[in-house]
């Protein structure tokens, strides 16, 4: 199995063309699945960005949320929404 870790990607503050370079340069290394170490994005974009980065790869996600996960949102907001998500 080989996999992929990144961190503090903060896909929020890229744009969508940037993002979709992103996703194919993780693709191109042929990995079986994506560790994230936090900072994924912002508070209001962190789900939907885990969801776009999931339907881009197609491979499994496994993440822990970072500092920055939590901007502009609240802890236990967050945490629903991601739970929800996985």
């Amino acid at each position: 199995m080989k996999l992929s870790w990144i961190t503090d990607i903060h896909l929020n503050f890229m744009e969508l063309s940037g993002r979709k370079v992103f996703y194919q340069n993780i693709l191109k290394t042929n990995v079986s699945a994506v560790l994230i170490s936090g900072d994924i994005a912002e508070a209001p974009t962190a789900s939907e960005m885990l969801i776009e980065m999931a339907q881009h790869i197609d491979k499994q996600i496994y993440f822990v949320l970072g500092n920055h996960d939590y901007y502009h949102g609240n802890v236990v907001t967050v945490r629903k929404e991601i739970t929800v998500l996985c």
